[in-house]
């Protein structure tokens, strides 16, 4: 009889775990895929709110999605940029310009009150929307038609005080953005449908939609100026306010086409650093990386069998990655970039170690230090010390409409 030494058993145990883990998460995926939501008896106007910084990928065209929604009230788009040097000032006064008579607005950020850029511009933003209920997603990000449609009718449910959107990559043309795209579809989406279905409030801040009245209710954007995770301080409070989340059915593209390997990895070392700070599961991960386990077997048991099981593990993976795409976006993954799914397994193991020695983060230019629960600082900047706002007279200059 052929026996095992018990460290080459627990490694293929935990790929048969790790397996079992994915398919559970996958089922979750599929149901909020398949959530219907009832119409509101009415749909209240919204302003929805566009918060950019440089020049993203098809920028243009993200913009224009959010003006051929199906939308049956009335809604605006407000566009905000920090300043007329950043890239995407003259893309955005243009389009503003352009669709003014569709109630598209620019307006540059006033003041800088935290360390969080998008915060900062989301303060400026919903003081100039015009109505009750806001809206926002990344500049990145591109909506279906009915995407409005589906978080108003969240919102219009009891007890829900934010709707949100899981989201996926699309339009990838280079290695990094494919990894990219297929650990947003797998490890990302699947992991926040399992989440709200656990019954967490579950935030995604690329796509997210609330009420003024219920924004001030959990402290406003001032509440999370000064963090790198103001998604789960977001869904904290409005647990401490006995308000839930719903993601909607319908999933939003982030779109980025070329991206390095490089860029791969320090993106999600930076996000394995800020669950590390606010996810006490921070350390079962791992778990939900298969292909990680079926190696390490293989190391222990260098054989038929160990090969066997890496190849069966690695397929697994890379199944529930192309069908999770599939689900997502409406659309599988190449197979070139399918077949190296085990480099990206490996990959972003390497980056959830990473994450966990990380100190300082690079956000558009400036280093900042990130410390307990994802507070921002830098040298010399005392945390109790707002940032002045910029004079009223240069705030009345900076900030009108762009019609």
């Amino acid at each position: 009889m052929y026996a095992l030494s018990w460290a080459a058993t627990a490694l293929l145990a935990l790929t048969v775990f790790s397996c079992c883990t994915w398919a559970i998460q996958g089922v979750a995926l599929f149901r909020v895929r398949r959530r219907p939501i009832p119409a509101p008896d009415s749909y209240p106007a919204i302003s929805v709110l566009k918060p950019m910084a440089g020049y993203d990928d098809d920028l243009v065209e993200n913009l224009e999605s959010h003006l051929a929604l199906d939308y049956p009230g009335e809604y605006e788009l407000v566009l905000g940029v920090r300043d007329e040097n950043d890239s995407a000032y003259p893309v955005a006064k243009a389009f503003a310009e352009k669709y003014a008579h569709r109630g598209v607005r620019l307006v540059l950020q006033e003041g800088e009150p935290g360390f969080n850029p998008k915060v900062n511009q989301l303060i400026t933003l919903t003081r100039h929307a015009k109505h009750e209920v806001i809206a926002l997603t990344d500049a990145n990000v591109r909506v279906p038609k009915h995407w409005l449609r589906e978080n108003a009718a969240a919102l219009a449910q009891p007890g829900i005080g934010l709707s949100t959107n899981i989201f996926a990559g699309a339009e990838e043309e280079s290695i990094g953005a494919a990894f990219d795209h297929m650990t947003l579809a797998s490890f990302c989406a699947a992991s926040m449908a399992t989440a709200e279905a656990w019954g967490l409030n579950l935030i995604v801040g690329k796509s997210l939609a609330l009420s003024k009245t219920t924004l001030a209710k959990i402290g406003g954007w001032e509440e999370v100026k000064d963090l790198l995770a103001e998604d789960q301080r977001l869904g904290f409070r409005l647990k401490q306010a006995q308000l839930r989340t719903r993601a909607c059915p319908t999933f939003v593209e982030n779109v980025q086409r070329k991206r390095t390997v490089a860029q791969f990895w320090d993106r999600y070392s930076r996000w394995a650093m800020l669950r590390f700070r606010v996810i006490p599961g921070f350390w079962l991960e791992p778990l939900l990386i298969p292909t990680i386990w079926a190696l390490g077997f293989l190391l222990f048991e260098p054989s038929l069998l160990g090969l066997g099981v890496f190849a069966l593990a690695s397929a697994w993976n890379a199944v529930f990655t192309d069908v999770c795409s599939r689900w997502t976006r409406g659309r599988g993954m190449a197979l070139k970039y399918v077949l190296l799914t085990p480099v990206r397994d490996v990959l972003m193991f390497a980056s959830w170690v990473r994450g966990t020695t990380l100190r300082t983060v690079n956000w558009r230019g400036n280093v900042l230090r990130v410390g307990k629960n994802t507070l921002l600082s830098r040298e010399g900047v005392s945390l109790d010390t707002p940032v002045p706002a910029a004079p009223e007279a240069a705030r009345q200059q900076s900030s009108p409409a762009i019609s």
